[in-house]
C-alpha cells in the first residue's frame, strides 16, 4: 500500500549545535520544503560564530548562505534575507566553533511533490 503525504505539512525544528558542522535539515521523502524563517540564538556571554550552508541533492559541494556571521550575547540572527527552498535531498548545515553555544529554531513548510 503506497504511503498518503499531506499536502502541506508545517514543522517547527530545534537544536543545540555541536562544534563543527551540524546537519540541521534533509528530507528523504518526495517534497520540497520552503524555509520559512530560522533564529539562531547566542545563550553565552560572548560573541559567537556561525557559519550557514546548503549542499545540493547529489553535490559534495557546499554552497554559503552565511560565512562566519556573529550572533552577540543573549541575541538571535535570522541567516535568511527570504525564503529558500529545498528539494528532495538538500542538505542544510550550520557550523560553530564552541559546542553548545547556539541553539536553533527552524520553521518549514514541507509540499508533497507527488
Amino acid at each position: 500500500m503506497a504511503t498518503t503525504l499531506p499536502l502541506n505539512k508545517f514543522r517547527l525544528l530545534t537544536k543545540t549545535l555541536d562544534s563543527g558542522s551540524n546537519l540541521i535539515y534533509r528530507e528523504n521523502i518526495d517534497v520540497s520544503t520552503i524555509i520559512l524563517s530560522s533564529q539562531i540564538t547566542n545563550i553565552t556571554g560572548s560573541n559567537q560564530t556561525v557559519s550557514v550552508s546548503l549542499q545540493k541533492s547529489g553535490s559534495n559541494s557546499m554552497f554559503a548562505i552565511l560565512s562566519n556571521g556573529i550572533v552577540p550575547p543573549d541575541e538571535s540572527l535570522n541567516p535568511f534575507a527570504g525564503k529558500v527552498v529545498l528539494e528532495k535531498y538538500d542538505g542544510l548545515y550550520m557550523s560553530t566553533p564552541v559546542s553548545g553555544s547556539l541553539q536553533i529554531v527552524l520553521s518549514v513548510l514541507e509540499n508533497a511533490t507527488s
